[in-house]
């Protein structure tokens, strides 16, 4: 299960390149931007088992605090469901889960299509005003693709009798897994 993540991730990031050549400098993505950090988005086990696999191999100290920013957000969020935060990975600007992010981190920025919703290609608004033409013949392909192989693999995980949380996790929920 590990080795195909890790495939799908690698093809979101070899889209992502390809996005960036062809959009150019419409795609504002660097160091410093975290504007998608502070989006709610759930992830997957097979996720939240990744990025503790990354939490386990952190100093000490810094496991602890982004335990402890991930508690605050866990809290926050339960007092006020709709509340924008940023993600307790974020500190200073910075990803301290970079490595180890989920698969959305992957590929928010870049003009996203899923083939569950045809109707529309999704684009962080830094990069690509809304109704802004986005021209690119093989993005319906490419993410279609990446898309199966990501459905297929969470069926997988899940007839292979893979655990299935009730509830949405998020990346702090997967910090806070770490601690188990």
């Amino acid at each position: 299960m590990r080795e195909r993540y890790l495939d799908i991730i690698a093809a979101v990031d070899t889209e992502f390149a390809r996005n960036r050549r062809l959009h150019g400098d419409r795609i504002h993505c660097r160091a410093g931007c975290s504007d998608c950090c502070s989006q709610s988005f759930h992830i997957t086990e097979i996720e939240a088992d990744f990025i503790a696999e990354g939490i386990a191999r952190l100093e000490p100290e810094t496991r602890e605090a982004l335990r402890a920013r991930a508690r605050e957000y866990v809290e926050a969020r339960g007092r006020e469901p709709g509340l924008r935060l940023p993600c307790p990975a974020l500190k200073d600007g910075v990803c301290g889960i970079y490595e180890h992010r989920p698969l959305m981190c992957h590929k928010f920025g870049m003009p996203l299509y899923n083939p569950d919703k045809p109707d529309r290609i999704f684009a962080c608004e830094l990069n690509f005003q809304d109704g802004e033409e986005i021209d690119d013949p093989q993005l319906i392909q490419i993410q279609t693709v990446i898309h199966q192989a990501w459905k297929e693999l969470q069926s997988d995980y899940t007839a292979g009798g893979g655990y299935r949380d009730p509830k949405p996790l998020t990346v702090a929920h997967a910090i806070l897994k770490s601690e188990v």
